[in-house]
């Protein structure tokens, strides 16, 4: 991690103008990784812009965003458009919780800028932003959020207490409530965001849902099939879906009594289909992602397959989970 904060700060430095992306509809993971983010640079006395979001926002990262802006903590959004035709004099790319070209906020920003940084968590492919000055991904970190409070901690740096609340709240939600892909440092670094600000009561405040999104999430899991013996899988409708929305379904139906894995289908751009693993332990859902092109751990994992259909997609998933359950 040293390695990371070291490279971090000497580049910041060597740059005036500091871009921070995300992935296209950003989760409080991304964008609330983006917003501590600009706090940092801001201390270093860099001007810093975050790539707005084109999408309707998530309603808990609309939520966390807007109490922000009440209690006039606010950053500087910058549409793709205005990046476009702003003047930069050589400026560097921060891209976070993301390392697919496909799956960024805007790739026309990641065109146009030449010094880039990727930051991520999830299990990388072929398919990986390259040109890079430094590259940043480890599988076993439960969110970007670890990451960024790691920084944090790392520059000893004090900001607000609310940014600390959206940053647990990030956490929060990548770990299921910590049930699943964490590790001892996790809990160091919620500890450590609690201990600087971060609000429990008002983390449960952002992450409560309208009725009628957690409906439709029950439409799905009620539509879905066990394909093999205690293994249920749930394929959603053909629409545009988040990240967060696919993991979501696939820790609901693992709920279920007695279900040992469970797998969510669902299309996250038009050209690419992702599916969210979770397991037990007794089922290595890892192994079954790594057979689908992604990967993960045995208790949680995911892959994205593109220009291939949800009912492809789900098909080639059944096959692959008979032939490893035997």
């Amino acid at each position: 991690m040293r390695e990371l904060f070291e490279t971090l700060n000497e580049n910041i430095k060597k740059h005036d103008e500091i871009i921070i992306m995300t992935h296209a509809r950003p989760d409080l993971d991304g964008m609330g990784s983006a917003l501590a983010f600009s706090k940092i640079v801001n201390s270093m006395k860099r001007k810093v812009y975050i790539v707005s979001p084109k999408e309707k926002l998530y309603r808990s990262l609309d939520k966390a965003i807007k109490l922000l802006i009440d209690n006039d903590i606010t950053f500087d959004f910058k549409s793709e458009e205005e990046i476009i035709k702003g003047k930069y004099n050589k400026p560097l790319l921060i891209i976070l919780d993301t390392q697919k070209p496909e799956l960024v906020e805007s790739e026309k920003v990641l065109d146009l800028i030449d010094d880039k940084i990727v930051i991520d968590h999830h299990i990388g492919s072929l398919d990986t932003i390259d040109d890079t000055i430094y590259k940043y991904s480890d599988a076993n970190k439960s969110s970007i959020v670890e990451v960024i409070a790691e920084y944090l901690s790392y520059l000893d740096l004090k900001i607000e207490p609310l940014i600390m609340t959206v940053l647990l709240s990030g956490m929060v939600v990548d770990t299921s409530s910590f049930n699943i892909k964490t590790t001892a440092r996790t809990f160091e670094m919620a500890a450590y965001l609690a201990k600087n600000g971060a609000d429990f009561v008002m983390i449960q405040d952002i992450l409560k849902e309208p009725r009628e999104e957690m409906i439709k999430r029950y439409g799905f899991i009620s539509n879905s099939e066990e394909i093999a013996s205690d293994v249920l899988m749930c394929m959603m409708d053909d629409k545009i879906h988040g990240n967060v929305d696919i993991a979501l379904l696939a820790k609901e139906l693992l709920k279920f009594e007695d279900i040992k894995a469970s797998f969510a289908v669902g299309r996250i751009s038009h050209s690419i289909v992702g599916v969210s693993a979770r397991s037990m332990g007794d089922v290595n859902v890892g192994e079954i992602m790594e057979k689908l092109g992604g990967g993960g751990h045995l208790t949680d994992a995911a892959a994205q397959i593109k220009d291939k259909t949800l009912e492809e997609v789900a098909d080639e998933l059944k096959k692959i989970v008979k032939d490893v359950i035997k």
